[in-house]
């Protein structure tokens, strides 16, 4: 029961998440920013933290999403302090690394639940055997 009331949270935030960075993403090309990768990869980041969402419908947490979405964390940190080094805007340094780092909370919840209640595994969590 603790892990399907958890579980539906971390759906739901990784879900908010991915509709932040796509926000944010529209924002950085609205705003023409001069690293256009970073722009890009943040709006695919965010489709990406959707279709994790949406297609797994929060049933389980497969060690792929997992994976993603520490490639998505690592991806907004080091995006981050590229903007601090080369573009000297600090806003959106900051911004792209507090977003980072709540992808990476998010990862370590994710490996929890895969480790720990074995969400979707047939027999439950070994150490209830």
């Amino acid at each position: 029961m603790l892990c399907k009331d958890a579980q539906r949270i971390f759906c739901l935030t990784a879900g908010l998440l991915g509709v932040v960075l796509i926000g944010l993403g529209v924002f950085l090309l609205a705003t023409s920013f001069p690293l256009g990768i970073i722009t890009i990869g943040t709006i695919i980041s965010g489709i990406i933290l959707l279709v994790i969402c949406g297609l797994t419908k929060c049933a389980r947490f497969h060690c792929l999403a997992c994976l993603l979405l520490l490639l998505i964390g690592l991806f907004l940190i080091i995006s981050g302090i590229l903007t601090l080094i080369l573009i000297f805007d600090l806003v959106i340094g900051l911004i792209l690394i507090s977003l980072g780092i709540i992808a990476l909370i998010l990862t370590v919840i994710c490996l929890v639940f895969r480790l720990c209640c074995n969400v979707g595994i047939k027999g439950g969590p070994p150490y209830l055997k």
